[in-house]
């Protein structure tokens, strides 16, 4: 009876919550997470759609030489949809532990699974502020303005599965001037908003390239912060191999475009390994790899601006280039 009656109590100290005067104007409580009793949110950022890493497994040295980021396919799942990053203060006397049994409990009570906990020096066999700069850098929201603490802090992941599409949760919680510091990220999974732009055939190509030297093409995608072609590209890469067949003496530059998250030598990277992936996809199909040449444009060349997600999805494009 005893330990019904305390779940009860630790369930309800991260419910709705009332507002603080602290409180930063617009921002509110996710209705699946709520807030500690006594905290101020400080932070609010929300997008519509954007895509992140979960982190599932320690952040380890080898993954992080293997793949160049803290949040990696070695030990994160993927996420998207409309996404979440809020911010609390306080309250003061709190031990970062117990906030954060509180909050995995408010999870539990709500049908959450966890998927992942560390605590201190267990998050990474590297420095333990690596999953604080993990959460600073590597975030499509930026960065969550929390400050390092690694001997207090603790992490916790969780999935919440249902029709509608499934929630993924992490909260961080560190210790900062005595009283706790707690980073939430909710990512809503939904599918993008898809059919905006149009399907460029090898007419179009043929089109855009006598006239201006290049075509863009957004039928070309990619899993998620891989390099990796998506079965649902065969159809624009037979167009482009079916105009390379009409134009026998044409060349091209394989140009890969991404947008600004993640950093500038990043996107230099996988702009290329993808324009890569384009070129050994096209000589697959039969087009002579001296016709070919992959170019990483990284974030240099936008068509829009990086702010908003619609304006990011155009950015994200593979470009052919008529090589003169």
């Amino acid at each position: 009876m005893l330990k019904r009656v305390l779940m009860c109590v630790m369930t309800i100290a991260v419910g709705a919550g009332a507002a603080n005067a602290r409180d930063v104007p617009g921002g509110k409580d996710h209705p699946l997470i709520g807030r500690y009793d006594g905290a101020a949110l400080t932070l609010y950022k929300t997008s519509d759609y954007a895509e992140q890493n979960i982190l599932t497994k320690p952040i380890t040295s080898a993954d992080r030489r293997a793949t160049g980021k803290r949040l990696n396919v070695a030990n994160s799942v993927p996420a998207a949809g409309r996404s979440f990053r809020i911010r609390y203060d306080g309250p003061a006397g709190r031990s970062p532990l117990e906030v954060a049994r509180n909050f995995q409990s408010g999870l539990k009570a709500k049908g959450f699974d966890i998927l992942f906990e560390c605590k201190g020096g267990e998050c990474s066999d590297l420095s333990g502020s690596e999953l604080y700069f993990a959460l600073q850098d590597e975030s499509p929201l930026g960065k969550g303005d929390i400050h390092s603490n690694p001997g207090s802090q603790v992490f916790t992941a969780a999935k919440l599965t249902r029709a509608e599409g499934d929630v993924y949760a992490t909260i961080y919680v560190g210790d900062f001037n005595k009283a706790p510091e707690v980073l939430v990220d909710v990512v809503e999974t939904a599918p993008m908003d898809e059919g905006k732009i149009v399907f460029v055939d090898a007419a179009k190509m043929q089109k855009d390239i006598d006239a201006t030297g290049r075509v863009a093409l957004y039928g070309i995608l990619f899993d998620f912060d891989q390099a990796t072609i998506r079965p649902d590209s065969q159809p624009t890469l037979n167009e482009i191999a079916k105009y390379l067949g009409a134009n026998p003496s044409v060349k091209l530059i394989v140009a890969g475009h991404s947008d600004w998250k993640g950093g500038f030598d990043y996107n230099i990277d996988l702009s290329k390994r993808r324009a890569e992936a384009v070129v050994k996809a096209l000589t697959g199909m039969g087009v002579a790899t001296a016709r070919l040449r992959p170019f990483g444009a990284g974030p240099a060349a936008p068509v829009a601006s990086n702010v908003g997600e619609s304006g990011r999805a155009k950015n994200r494009r593979v470009e052919l280039v008529k090589a003169e």
